[in-house]
């Protein structure tokens, strides 16, 4: 009875620290016609990665946080990573589109990429008919990162959900001939 008792309480114990991730990978960027270009990577632990491509500044603001072109990391409180991983795990993004998309110039667009047990999925979002559950994530998203404490890092991180967001670069100047 007793071996009954103790092989009962450590399959208890196992199953309760073996819960699923919700995710092995996941990386979300957005943009925003006049306010941001930015993407950021959660990991496995509290790390969160931002990389901030552009932010609008007043003309006299040159010191403040975050700044353009720079990657930072800040660290995400037990309590919203929870929630983000509970979340997601409802919610199931393989489920959706990969893409919801209206053409219009301005707005905002994001983009998610999840990954999980050898599965990937990417969903492009630039659009007013979206189900609620993925504005919820972005706007989501969007909170934390502005609670996030962020600090500078050399670190190389590579985005793919940036390709789909970002802009991509202003074409090279005409090289003018002077023998002309």
């Amino acid at each position: 009875m007793k071996q009954s008792i103790i092989i009962f309480i450590s399959l208890l114990l196992f199953s309760c620290s073996q819960k699923e991730k919700a995710f092995d990978s996941f990386e979300y960027s957005f943009g925003g016609t006049f306010s941001e270009l930015y993407s950021l990577k959660f990991t496995e632990n509290d790390t969160v990665y931002v990389y901030q491509e552009w932010i609008r500044r007043n003309f006299d603001d040159s010191i403040s946080q975050p700044k353009s072109k720079t990657q930072y990391y800040g660290i995400i409180n037990l309590k919203e990573k929870s929630k983000l991983y509970d979340y997601i795990g409802r919610v199931n993004l393989f489920k959706y589109k990969s893409e919801y998309y209206e053409d219009y110039l301005d707005g905002s667009l994001y983009a998610l990429e999840i990954k999980k047990n050898n599965k990937t999925k990417t969903i492009l979002v630039h659009s007013h008919e979206v189900p609620k559950e993925l504005d919820s994530i972005s706007d989501w998203i969007g909170n934390i990162k502005k609670q996030l404490v962020l600090k500078e890092t050399e670190k190389h991180i590579n985005y793919v959900t940036s390709n789909l967001v970002f802009p991509p670069p202003p074409p090279s100047p005409p090289i003018k001939n002077s023998n002309n």
